[in-house]
This record gives structure tokens, C-alpha cells and sequence, in this order.
């Protein structure tokens, strides 16, 4: 299934993470992290709907393969460790101005770092976007350990239990609390422009299995998501 012209898909993926050297291009099985969410995303976009933007040359020659839109190498301002998103998309955006007069009706945010975020995951979301009012949608899943369970340390260094409402609750009166697994952001462009955020006060909700939703952003992210996908491949 591929949806219109109303979605422009960008895809960020810049070098330089402290983190995990070369982290958009390690192997998870036999690919390289970002071939993952750029397979994902052409099961659902044509490829001159979608955008990679970075200055890593080795994930532009990736996506130069599977004949995605390089329009430009990110600049240098915009590929350091303070370089924020939303700049990011803006430049984007400013790109796609010039060249076609025009702006998308929406944006959708692909981190390569969610690989297992799949194609039906993209489906959904895009189709639950579709028949909400809500001017954003974000995928979220279930929290490992809920704030309810943790313990803050104040500015005088005193540590105490996080307060959740409703007082001294046991788990099962746990208000709900999701994570925001960073694998799918959608906006409409004029609320993104307006309001130069992704999420916003009461964004849609696009619930993601805990598998789908794992996040890579230390080298033990990217240790568990290795033998999950190893698992999976030796019991399919």
C-alpha cells in the first residue's frame, strides 16, 4: 500500500553519535540499522516522498541504493550533538520550498534507531493520523519501569519517591504511562510551523508492541536488539 502525496517522509541520520560509533549503519543481523526503517517506509511511500538528511556519506550511498531522494548533505551546523530536530526538519522543509513552491500537507519523522518499528506500523499509524482530528501522532508503548517505582533526587540531593497523582498508590492503581519510543512522529506542517513542535499538548496515540518499539541509543540497546532479531530469525 502506498499512500499520496500529502506525506513527505524524512529520515534523520547524522554521523558523529557518541554513543555507539557509526550507529545508523551497525548490523542488526545482516543490514545495516537504517536499511531497516528505509525498507519499512517504501512499503508504504513512494521514494521520491522520502528524504534522508545527513551528512554521513556511507548512509547517503545506502539510500542512494534504494533510490531515495538525496537532495543535499546536511550541513555541518546542523550534524552536531546540540543540533536539534526540529532545526533539522525546518531545513527540510526550507529545502522542499524552494524546489517545489510549495510545502507537504504533513511530515513523518523515521529515526533509523527504531529499526523494528515495521511497515505495518507505518501503516497504522498513517491510517489512524488519517481519521483523527488531532494535528499530530506519536507511537508510544508501555513502559519497562513506571515513574511510579522510581526515585528522584532533588537539587539539595535528597533522594524521595516520585509523586504520581492520586497519593500513596499500589501498582494496579498506576495511572497510565507510556513511553514515547521515538520510532513515529506525524504533523501537519502548519501545526509543526505554527507551534515548532513534533508531539504537541494532546497528540494522537499509535501504540507500538514493546518488541516494535526498542529504541537504540547505547551500546546495550543495540546488544539486545541483535539477539531479539537473532532469536526471531532461529524460530521463524
Amino acid at each position: 500500500m502506498h499512500f499520496d502525496d500529502k506525506f513527505l517522509v524524512i529520515i534523520p541520520a547524522r554521523a558523529g553519535s557518541k554513543g555507539i560509533f557509526e550507529k545508523n549503519i551497525q548490523l542488526i543481523g545482516n543490514k545495516p540499522m537504517i536499511q531497516f526503517t528505509i525498507e519499512a517506509a517504501l512499503a508504504n511511500f513512494n521514494a521520491e516522498n522520502l528524504i534522508i538528511t545527513s551528512n554521513d556519506q556511507k548512509v547517503l550511498d545506502i539510500a542512494k541504493k534504494f533510490g531515495l531522494n538525496i537532495p543535499f548533505k546536511r550541513p555541518d551546523d546542523l550534524s552536531t550533538d546540540i543540533s536539534g530536530t526540529v532545526d533539522v526538519i525546518k531545513h527540510v522543509l526550507q529545502w522542499y520550498q524552494s524546489e517545489n513552491k510549495s510545502l507537504p500537507k504533513n511530515i513523518i519523522l523515521l529515526q533509523p534507531t527504531s529499526p523494528f518499528r515495521d511497515a505495518n506500523d507505518i501503516r497504522l499509524a498513517v491510517e489512524k493520523f488519517n481519521q483523527s482530528k488531532k494535528k499530530t501522532l506519536i507511537s508510544s508503548t508501555d513502559v519497562m519501569q513506571h515513574p511510579g517505582d522510581c526515585i528522584l533526587k532533588s537539587q539539595n540531593g535528597i533522594y524521595k519517591r516520585l509523586e504520581i497523582s492520586g497519593g500513596d498508590l499500589n501498582r494496579q492503581s498506576y495511572p497510565e504511562v507510556l513511553f514515547i519510543d521515538g520510532g513515529i512522529y506525524i504533523s501537519e506542517v502548519s501545526h509543526f510551523i505554527k507551534t515548532q513542535d513534533l508531539i504537541g499538548d494532546d497528540p494522537e496515540i499509535y501504540k507500538t508492541e514493546q518488541y516494535n518499539a526498542i529504541d537504540i541509543d547505547t551500546p546495550f540497546d543495540l546488544e539486545i536488539a541483535r539477539a531479539i532479531y537473532n532469536h526471531k530469525l532461529s524460530n521463524d
